[in-house]
């Protein structure tokens, strides 16, 4: 199947399920009502498809639902809509159990994965493209709703303490490795996976925010945690350079800019303060690495690229969409390559 004919399938699956694409861009996306989650083999892979790839060692330690049965609701290779208490609140999210899924499962990764400002889990879920890496892989991948469409900004809302909650929850149910558990999202997702990364180190290995990210900040932990992100020159939502956020509550916000952002990264990452290199891998994005590193810090500059993420489908109000990389295939080899340590 080529690239062009799938990404026209998530398309016709983004409208069967009667969901728009929201980011972190927005009054104009609205709140649908939620779509019924449609089995992870609705959702074709790419071809040629990649190769799974093995598992780290089988050393590491499972969490408690490691040998117990899959809960009633869920099913292996299907994706489930469910809800937890936390903080004495209904939360809602959905969740992509992979094939291997169940009592004879080694433990296995998870990625959590959060969606723009006004956006759903549910629109996030197709839009970031995981599941089909998640049924080849073998790992589960969680898509929350945030409160009232956002993550961060609810007065009165904990929603650090919702994915510790969520985690430990899918933990007693699922059989799944403490040490790779990993956050990724869209613009104010994004920015929700680098707080992860900040307030909830002992939980997240590693992070990957696409259009959206904070600098670390006063009570961020020592713990250097390993990153690689994505943005576009030409976000007018997120500037990539110095400039002002044009998103809902956020608008007017000031925004020290992706490369400000990275260097607080790398400083805080241990890097050796030298300049990062910057290698060309397609005509329209550079990969830029900072050196010397206690943990890395990888981003992918996507030249003339909207508030978008790369090697998803098109959003033209939202500007250009890179197609020559697919930032969550890129995400899931970074972290592969870096669980807890």
């Amino acid at each position: 199947m080529t690239r062009a004919r799938l990404v026209a399938i998530l398309a016709l699956l983004l409208v069967a399920l009667g969901i728009s694409l929201g980011a972190c861009g927005g009054d104009s996306a609205g709140t649908p009502a939620a779509p019924t989650p449609a089995p992870a083999t609705d959702t074709p892979a790419a071809s040629p498809t990649p190769q799974p790839t093995a598992a780290p060692s089988p050393a590491v330690r499972g969490t408690p639902g490691c040998g117990r049965a899959l809960p009633a609701d869920l099913k292996a290779g299907e994706t489930t809509s469910r809800v937890l208490q936390s903080a004495n609140r209904t939360r809602t999210y959905l969740v992509y159990a992979p094939p291997s899924a169940g009592p004879a499962s080694a433990p296995m990764p998870l990625v959590l994965n959060f969606h723009g400002l006004g956006s759903t889990g549910a629109q996030q879920h197709v839009y970031g493209g995981w599941v089909p890496i998640a049924q080849r892989e073998g790992f589960v991948v969680v898509s929350p709703n945030g409160v009232d469409n956002s993550w961060l900004i609810s007065a009165g809302l904990d929603d650090l303490q919702f994915v510790r909650d969520l985690v430990a929850a899918l933990g007693n149910e699922l059989c799944l490795d403490p040490a790779r558990v990993y956050a990724t999202g869209m613009s104010n997702g994004g920015f929700m996976s680098t707080t992860l990364a900040c307030r909830a180190s002992d939980l997240i290995a590693a992070i990957a925010p696409v259009a959206g990210q904070s600098p670390p900040g006063p009570g961020c932990s020592d713990r250097p945690v390993p990153m690689i992100s994505f943005h576009g020159t030409a976000d007018a939502v997120v500037p990539y350079d110095a400039g002002t956020i044009n998103a809902g509550s956020f608008s007017g916000s000031p925004f020290a800019g992706v490369p400000a952002v990275q260097a607080e990264w790398a400083k805080h990452n241990g890097c050796d303060g030298s300049a990062p290199a910057e290698t060309r891998i397609a005509a329209d994005v550079t990969k830029v690495e900072y050196a010397g590193c206690a943990a890395p810090v990888v981003h992918y500059r996507v030249e003339g690229g909207g508030h978008t993420w790369p090697g998803a489908p098109a959003v033209p109000r939202l500007g250009p969409t890179a197609t020559s990389i697919s930032a969550s295939e890129l995400a899931w080899a970074f972290f592969r390559a870096n669980p807890m340590r």
